[in-house]
């Protein structure tokens, strides 16, 4: 990050924290010399930004101050989970709470069930805005958009559709599809697989999917025996013995799991059968769990930056509480990481 945009994404995190109150007075460009040692030039550009981004104002010969936006007395930020434990998801909470550090925000949180059964009135009434994690996002949609429509500062987490004006955040989950296969076969596998719980193939919307197509990518110019969907749908019929007997008669010696969970499920099948991992078949999951880590023997794994992707949600989510007039549409893709074991 330069200096210019250090500059920039501390105040802009301050001013949409609320730590610095409408027509606060900010730090002068010779003041923010000083403290970030960068050049008058530097300065005046991260607060031109700011300006550009209808976040300050400036008065000739005074200085530049916070735009007065939002006007909700609401001091509430509502975390909707599947769950009510987010411990199998990743813990997105420490990010939010990060970034909602000394400010005046509070967080709480329910589950979707609960969610769902709340009107506009009542969420409106109660909280600033909604960071929504959607389990069934074809059946949940109609009730998220008709809260957007009516105007409720949103974010979806780590879904996100098509040409949607909702703004989500999500993980680069083709990327790590890429990086899955990618892996596999630098260590020398060739009969990959992709195996799945979630009959992605209905739709090909949604992470699984993104994911099995960074697999699909990474494998494409190689040679591959099984043919990819085909073998995830026969997969997806089989369980127990007859999984592990499918994979030992078809050769399998590589495995991408849709995720944590899952890889670790296998794991425990693949290993009274005395089928040796990595050795004979290794497994890549997603989510970097600590599962994965603590488990005999351990599971590489594709990361997801959940601490990222609670700050960037919070971050969505405040622009349009102190600005709602403003149209947030963005679709952020935070990286992700292979760790090898």
């Amino acid at each position: 990050m330069t200096k210019y945009q250090l500059i920039y994404e501390e105040l802009k995190k301050a001013i949409l924290r609320r730590e610095i109150a409408p027509n606060q007075l900010l730090p002068s460009e010779k003041a923010l010399t000083i403290k970030y040692n960068v050049s008058r030039i530097t300065a005046k550009h991260a607060l031109n930004q700011l300006v550009a981004d209808d976040l300050i104002y400036r008065i000739k010969g005074k200085g530049s101050f916070v735009k007065l936006h939002g006007t909700s007395s609401l001091k509430s930020i509502l975390l909707v989970l599947p769950f009510s434990s987010n411990n199998e998801l990743g813990n997105y909470v420490l990010g939010i709470q990060h970034m909602l550090k000394n400010t005046t925000w509070n967080l709480l949180s329910m589950t979707n069930e609960d969610f769902r059964h709340l009107s506009y009135q009542q969420i409106a009434k109660n909280y600033a805005g909604v960071i929504y994690y959607p389990l069934e996002l074809a059946k949940e949609f109609p009730h998220v958009l008709e809260l957007y429509q009516q105007g409720l500062p949103l974010v979806l987490l780590d879904k996100a559709l098509p040409n949607s004006v909702i703004p989500s955040v999500v993980s680069d989950n083709v990327g790590g599809g890429y990086l899955a296969g990618q892996y596999l076969q630098d260590i020398g596998k060739k009969r990959l697989v992709f195996y799945s719980n979630t009959n992605f193939w209905e739709s090909f919307t949604g992470p699984v999917a993104d994911r099995f197509m960074g697999f699909i990518k990474a494998c494409r110019l190689q040679k591959m025996p099984l043919k990819p969907l085909k073998t995830t749908k026969l997969l997806y019929e089989k369980e127990g013995m007859d999984l592990v007997t499918y994979l030992s008669d078809n050769r399998v010696d590589g495995i991408v799991a849709e995720n944590d969970i899952v890889a670790y499920r296998i794991l425990n099948l693949l290993l009274p059968a005395k089928i040796q991992v990595p050795d004979q078949i290794a497994i890549v999951g997603f989510d970097n769990l600590p599962l994965t880590a603590m488990s005999s023997p351990p599971l590489s794994s594709i990361g997801q930056d959940f601490f990222t992707l609670g700050e960037q949600a919070v971050n969505l989510l405040l622009q349009q509480i102190n600005d709602p007039q403003a149209i947030v549409d963005r679709n952020l893709v935070v990286d992700v990481k292979l760790s090898r074991r």
